[in-house]
């Protein structure tokens, strides 16, 4: 019944040990932004490592060339041809009215929108010698994300969870 995560974690290509390090080596469940690179830098985890991809490298200079911002968020328009992006006046929310019904009908169903080439995240179980279960997630990588945000990897209790004796129960 521990716990350790980290987000926002740069530089440190293996964030899922630098979690369990979080777990093993602090009193804390979860550590973020650079504190949390410097943290896993402490403890001997290889870096800083550049992390860019030449796929990666070719977006950011595209968008460079083009100075146009790219659109992570949906149900927006840009102010200019090219953002920044604010709300649309379709939604009611220019002039701080949030109208329900209106953001009702703009809700797509969140399951059509992942598929196999648009979703980032990794989950993994394990089972040790021992009969003790272990999980971890990793939500890095994902291409278009809002900057700063952070995926249900890192929080506690949202994305996996493990219990040996459930376990011990179910094998039995």
């Amino acid at each position: 019944m521990e716990v350790g995560a980290v987000a926002a974690l740069r530089y440190v290509k293996d964030g899922i040990r630098a979690a369990r390090l979080v777990m093993q080596h602090t009193k804390h469940t979860l550590l973020v932004g650079e504190q949390a690179s410097a943290f896993a830098l402490s403890m001997c985890l290889p870096g800083p490592t550049n992390l860019s991809s030449s796929e990666s490298l070719g977006k950011w200079s595209k968008w460079k060339e083009n100075r146009c911002q790219p659109n992570f968020r949906q149900n927006v328009v840009p102010i200019n041809s090219c953002g920044p992006y604010h709300p649309r006046d379709s939604l009611g929310l220019t002039k701080g009215a949030c109208s329900k019904a209106k953001l009702m009908e703009t809700i797509e169903f969140r399951s059509s929108l992942v598929g196999l080439h648009n979703h980032d995240t990794i989950a993994m179980a394990v089972i040790d010698r021992m009969g003790h279960l272990a999980v971890g997630t990793s939500t890095n990588g994902a291409t278009y994300k809002i900057p700063g945000k952070v995926g249900d990897g890192p929080i506690a209790g949202s994305s996996a969870y493990s219990d040996d004796e459930i376990l011990r129960n179910w094998c039995m």
